[in-house]
């Protein structure tokens, strides 16, 4: 059999190039246009290591394509919440386990935040906030809340 020397492809103009594709958006749950429970929990039970941490993972994760991937990713809930597709995101500042529950919106691309809450040993502080989740999701579902745009820093 013949020997065959094959140079390695450096360039090949066959290859298309993909685009990332549009950016992940983020947003808040909002029981009404003046009450928004996920800044009054950013702003009230974060540090600043806290945000930093958590505008750094949405960041990332803006530019990921797949939620499986995303930075943080923990799970996709099971049981009752499943019915909306309840997220787990995960991140840890001041020796302290965060989670922040989402959603997916209506939209190509938009993941609603509902609640940000600790977790230490398989129980969540508030110890409600599996079910508060799943209630807020529902309340998305039926019209019953509204969402505002969470700002992101590209200064991180």
């Amino acid at each position: 059999m013949a020997q065959v020397n094959r140079k390695p492809l450096t360039h090949n103009n066959k290859v298309i190039p993909l685009s990332p594709g549009a950016p992940w958006t983020f947003w808040d749950f909002c029981l009404s246009k003046e009450s928004n429970p996920i800044e009054s929990w950013y702003q009230s039970a974060l540090s600043d290591d806290g945000k930093f941490l958590l505008d750094s993972l949405l960041k990332s994760n803006r530019k990921t394509a797949l939620p499986n991937d995303w930075v943080g990713f923990r799970k996709f809930l099971k049981g009752k919440p499943n019915k909306y597709k309840i997220w787990e995101l995960g991140f840890r500042a001041d020796g302290r386990q965060y989670r922040v529950f989402g959603t997916f919106g209506t939209v190509r691309k938009q993941a609603i935040l509902l609640l940000g809450c600790y977790h230490k040993g398989g129980v969540y502080t508030p110890p409600d906030s599996l079910e508060q989740a799943y209630k807020r999701a529902r309340m998305l579902a039926e019209n019953k809340a509204v969402i505002h745009a969470r700002p992101i820093n590209d200064d991180l």
